[in-house]
């Protein structure tokens, strides 16, 4: 079975947005700043063109408010990454996860209620967050957080991800959201 290449990005329309690119256990942070969500976008097109990615999961949001600068752009750049699916045949999906469950999850992380393996947090100045030692962004440690909610790798065991696929198999009927969570559950218990 071909393993997934999969890009996940904590997208920003006028500021930094953070980025991981994901190949099996292997992965590589990098950001993009610019105050033009158009550049943003071409950085990862770049990149996309560059790692061919199979799967795109960005942190999404619904929420625009004229007091917010950047929010607007924010929103052209999330259409954009969901339109890239109509650009590149190879990407097989575009999927992505709500602001509302990223920043709880990292929350929890800093509180110690949760982890994800290799990641750690050290308080105090010159510190910050690490995966594998080494320093990473609050931006990409959102689209780190983005990666392990979206795979469901930091929240279910194996076992609990077999429970899971069985219960969603026994339903005489799937929405397309359990279908999508019936493919991507059976994805990763085969990666594991």
């Amino acid at each position: 079975m071909i393993k997934n290449r999969v890009i996940t990005i904590d997208p920003s329309g006028t500021g930094i947005t953070g980025i991981c690119l994901i190949n099996s256990d292997e992965i590589i942070f990098c950001e993009y700043k610019s105050k033009i969500w158009e550049e943003h976008l071409k950085y990862i097109v770049d990149l996309l063109r560059e790692w061919k990615p199979n799967i795109i999961v960005y942190e999404t949001t619904n929420y625009i408010h004229k007091r917010l600068p950047g929010s607007l752009s924010l929103l052209k750049l999330i259409g954009a990454i969901v339109g890239l699916k109509y650009v590149f045949d190879f990407l097989k999906e575009v999927d992505s996860i709500a602001v509302n469950q990223v920043k709880p999850f990292k929350d929890k992380l800093f509180q110690g209620k949760e982890e994800i393996e290799k990641l750690t947090c050290k308080i105090g100045r010159g510190k910050g967050w690490k995966y594998k030692d080494k320093r990473i962004s609050l931006h990409q440690l959102d689209a780190l957080v983005v990666y392990h909610l979206w795979s469901e790798r930091s929240l279910e065991s194996k076992k609990s991800i077999k429970k899971k696929i069985k219960e969603l198999k026994t339903k005489k009927r799937l929405g397309i959201r359990q279908q999508k969570q019936l493919k991507r559950l059976e994805i990763f218990l085969v990666e594991k």
